[in-house]
């Protein structure tokens, strides 16, 4: 092997050598003019992880790689080739430099992604590019050097469509004139092309077919002085039709790449600008949000076979065929339409499950999985895959019925029609024992995919679609006039919300267990499948309240999301992807459990959670899922993972601002679930119906304040509700000066004003109360490959003029929660006044395990 290396490594320097030697005899040729890199409050960077993923995606085209530079490169569905990568060689020297060896930073922003290597004589800014509607991208160098420099590209050409398609014959040739190698196959039916107006290539291939080498191009710096101020492109484009076709799209993108680039930060810039705009004290949260928006924008693909869908997530495919994710499937683009319609992005939304409409079977169900790949191959008829799992179908009817409350659209509402009853009526013929819920045993897989707790009849995961699917086809049913159906949706309804209660809670444990099997006996697991109910309002009220304090505990919860399993189960391990990890789309669903049912606290800790995930590993994308024992990610996760983003989008819009709305009905709910200590929250563009929102929260030391606008004839009411501490006493309400009547909610763990109004196009409305202590939720505490040691909050509620508190720490370690009006607070048991705030102490106990601890706070009214 070192032989054949070093043969490798001889050739390549004798052609660099002879490059080098003939030198230009002119000026340097193909450069383009520089232009800058625009940033803004959205950029990230840091030092280079040179194993860390990196990816820059357009509609057709995606670069998928790593922080060392090295990556391959997907014309949708093509992947036309693998491990691209950079190497230098100084005119006086014979040693190449590897790219991945002196690679430095990295800086992202959604138009482009900067990689910077730095040596001694020269530094290297590799821009990366994707076209946004195009199948093809842009490196664009920008090269600063002392002395002459050689750039050496390498590639392994690869031409193979998505597993499980292929195609043979692969081969590949330097095209001189074009400047560029073009990879092609026999049959001239997919094609693609890599080079630079710039380059000279190197590598001699076999005929018809492609060598074990990498297939290398020089880029010469004889005068550095000559690429001041300008920039070195290189070129990629590639896809199924004529080579003709294909060059094309090569040759328009190697014209103009300042124009690539242009539309791309117009394209992300439109992308910001029209949907939801946040800033909270909390940048970080602000910024989540943006970049999750990105997240989700590039998972939208323009297949040439199979049309315009939503894939669930992208990731290195290595030297197999499929890259993470980078599929349609149907539960993907369900779960994460209720984040895209939150934010605003509800064409992406429409056309995601539009999508899915194609590829309904005849009876109804739903497709799972759809390889990009299925227009080379019988995908249905030949592989397992496409219908496996049961939740698919009844998660179409509440995605579709979340879309038309928040759009209103009855346009497509109607023309979905026949797909919705076709689906409606395939999830009745799962219910084989008559009991009112669907059976994973008839349906399909639900919530696990493989091992024991597979072997089941019904999971709570599945019943907790499926009920709020029979709630959402009697409200859908009722909009297009079929009252008879209305009827008989809300019948069905009732029968699986009581099945629900009856079948799935354990008394005896005081939890929501995950199963029930064949003989109706429980499946007695902890997990937090049943938040998907609590986070519909489907379950017992109080029988919620127990289920998230178990969900809450350090057995589920970690200082960096919610594990699938409870650490108590003998089936638990910590990398098991069934059976033990962390995934923060479930911490997102019982985030969104825990604001809906007042945890404020706790829905808080699993939202920053979150949060920091868009940034510990890829830049500005959320991974896959996490260890359950370790703040890190399994090295076969994939780091750009759709409903992983949705894991803050959604508790972040529904849950922490509170916001939603009925197009039909015209009416708006902004329900913001804030801090005591944040004074000011903005939101702009919060769209509902075709119309957009602005609020303008500030909170005072007994009054809240919001600023409305709208547009003055859109004919919307808004429901303003904030929840505010227990034991705050509301005094009253107006609307622009004048009275306005108030109703409260006073529970145990929150009180809640709320106010109706018509919106006319500017609104002040103003809440005034009487302060009492509020605890505030503790920052996100861990770093990545932690264990877990953060506190745990389980439960606060109000009692009389008690304030309790049920945490979960460390034994011997102490914490401290912030807290407002401390003056209120006449005494504590099991915690201590300080300046900081609230020190609680953990008895000692057993080293390295959680004890639970309870604090009481005697209160004293606030003075009038």
């Amino acid at each position: 092997m070192k032989k054949i290396i070093f043969i490798r490594n001889f050739f390549v320097w004798g052609i660099v050598f002879a490059a080098i030697l003939a030198g230009p005899a002119g000026a340097q040729e193909g450069l383009i003019p520089g232009f800058p890199i625009e940033r803004d409050e959205m950029t990230l960077e840091r030092p280079a992880q040179p194993n860390t993923y990196f990816d820059k995606v357009g509609r057709k085209f995606a670069i998928l790689g790593l922080e060392s530079g090295t990556f391959e490169a997907w014309a949708y569905p093509l992947k036309i080739f693998r491990n691209f990568e950079f190497s230098f060689l100084l005119k006086n020297s014979t040693r190449l430099v590897p790219g991945k060896e002196i690679v430095r930073s990295i800086e992202v922003t959604p138009a482009a992604t900067v990689i910077t290597y730095a040596y001694q004589s020269f530094t290297v800014k590799a821009i990366f590019i994707a076209s946004m509607s195009e199948p093809g991208g842009l490196i664009l160098l920008d090269v600063k050097a002392t002395e002459p420099l050689t750039i050496v590209a390498g590639f392994l050409p690869v031409l193979q469509p998505m597993w499980p398609a292929g195609v043979g014959g692969q081969y590949a040739y330097w095209d001189a004139q074009l400047k560029a190698y073009l990879i092609s196959e026999p049959a001239r039916k997919n094609h693609a092309f890599v080079g630079s107006p710039t380059a000279r290539g190197i590598s001699y291939t076999p005929a018809h077919m492609l060598s074990d080498l990498p297939n290398e191009f020089t880029i010469a710096v004889e005068r550095p002085e000559e690429v001041q101020g300008k920039l070195i492109p290189i070129v990629m484009a590639g896809g199924k039709g004529k080579r003709e076709d294909i060059r094309k799209i090569y040759e328009k993108l190697a014209a103009d790449p300042k124009a690539v680039y242009s539309e791309a930060r117009a394209h992300y810039r439109n992308l910001r600008q029209n949907t939801v705009r946040v800033r909270t004290p909390v940048s970080k949260l602000d910024l989540a949000l943006e970049w999750a928006k990105v997240s989700f924008d590039n998972l939208r693909v323009d297949n040439p076979d199979l049309g315009r869908g939503l894939i669930a997530g992208l990731g290195l495919s290595g030297t197999g065929g499929r890259p993470g994710f980078g599929w349609f499937f149907g539960t993907d683009a369900y779960l994460n339409s209720l984040s895209l319609i939150g934010y605003g992005a509800s064409d992406a939304a429409r056309e995601a499950l539009a999508f899915t409409q194609k590829w309904q079977r005849d009876d109804g169900k739903m497709a799972h999985e759809l390889s990009q790949a299925a227009g080379y191959i019988d995908w249905f008829k030949d592989y397992p895959y496409g219908y496996i799992h049961g939740d698919t179908t009844p998660f179409y009817i509440v995605a579709f019925h979340d879309y038309f409350l928040w759009t209103g659209d009855r346009e497509f509402l109607k023309k979905s029609w026949p797909s919705l009853r076709r689906a409606y009526d395939w999830c009745l013929t799962t219910d084989a024992e008559g009991d009112g819920l669907m059976d994973n045993s008839k349906a399909g897989l639900g919530a696990l995919e493989f091992g024991s707790l597979t072997g089941i009849q019904t999971d709570i995961y599945l019943a907790a679609v499926w009920t709020q699917a029979a709630r959402a086809m009697s409200s859908l049913a009722r909009a297009m006039e079929d009252e008879k159906l209305a009827s008989r949706a809300g019948a069905d309804f009732q029968k699986a919300q009581a099945a629900l209660e009856a079948k799935f809670w354990d008394a005896e444990l005081g939890q929501y267990s995950y199963a029930f099997n064949k003989e109706g006996k429980l499946v007695k697991e902890l997990t937090p499948w049943c938040a998907y109910a609590l986070m519909w309002g489907l379950a017992d009220g109080e029988r919620a309240a127990e289920a998230l304090k178990k969900m809450g505990a350090s057995e589920l919860t970690t200082d960096w999301g919610v594990r699938i399993l409870s650490t108590k189960s003998s089936l638990y391990e910590p990398l098991n992807y069934n059976y033990g990890a962390v995934w923060p789309f479930l911490t997102g669903i019982a985030a969104t459990a825990h604001f809906k049912h007042h945890n404020f606290l706790q829905g808080y800790q699993l939202l920053a959670a979150n949060a920091e995930h868009l940034f510990d590993n890829a830049l500005g994308n959320a991974t896959e899922l996490y260890s359950g024992a370790l703040a890190r990610w399994p090295e076969e996760a994939v780091a750009h993972q759709g409903f992983s983003a949705g894991g803050f989008v959604l508790p972040f819009v529904r849950g922490l601002l509170g916001l939603g709305g009925d197009a039909e009905k015209k009416e708006l709910v902004f329900e913001p679930r804030f801090p005591a200590d944040w004074p000011e929250v903005q939101v702009g563009n919060f769209w509902v119906g075709g119309e957009s929102f602005g609020f303008r929260y500030r909170r005072e030391e007994a009054k809240i304040r919001l600023e409305v606008n709208s547009r003055p004839d859109s004919g919307y009411r808004l429901r303003f509700a904030p929840i505010l501490g227990p034991g705050t006493a509301i005094r009253d309400a107006s609307l622009n000066g004048g009275r306005l009547d108030v109703k409260v909610r006073a529970g145990k763990r929150a009180v809640q004003p709320s106010v109706e109004f018509p919106l006319t196009g500017r609104e002040i409305v103003e809440i005034a109360f009487l302060p009492t202590a509020e605890i505030l939720p503790p920052a996100a505490a861990f770093r990545v490959g932690d264990g877990d040691r953060g506190l745990k909050i389980i439960d606060i509620h109000r009692e009389a003029d008690d304030l309790k508190l049920t945490v979960e720490g460390l034994s011997g370690e102490s914490y401290v929660l912030g807290l407002t009006k401390a003056g209120l607070v006449e005494s504590a048991t099991g915690a201590q006044l300080s300046e900081n705030g609230l020190l609680i102490p953990i008895p000692s106990g057993e080293p390295n395990k959680f004890i639970r601890s309870e604090i009481v706070l005697k209160l004293r009214a606030s003075p009038a």
